[in-house]
């Protein structure tokens, strides 16, 4: 599963299907919700859209990514270009 936290709530359809075409199920998270830590646990990646997440999510994300081992990848924009060209460098 691939964590993307951040971005806009209307192109969280588009962030998904961008992950389905890659064989990958994912989960978005735009805002802080009960027990995050618990839930990002399992992730094998968690991409994290700069521009458009708190400062507490991005906090508590990193450190439990840094706690599970759990790749982060940081992207500046939120549009589904970036997270294409990002997931076609992991995932070639």
């Amino acid at each position: 599963m691939v964590a993307i936290v951040g971005g806009l709530k209307r192109g969280e359809r588009e962030y998904l299907e961008l992950l389905k075409s890659y064989n990958l199920k994912g989960k978005v998270y735009n805002t802080q919700c009960p027990n995050f830590c618990k839930k990002i646990k399992n992730c094998e990646m968690c991409i994290i859209f700069t521009n458009l997440v708190s400062h507490n999510l991005l906090n508590n994300c990193t450190k439990v990514c840094k706690t599970q081992n759990i790749p982060i990848v940081h992207l500046n924009n939120n549009s589904i270009s970036t997270l294409k060209e990002n997931l076609e460098k992991t995932y070639k």
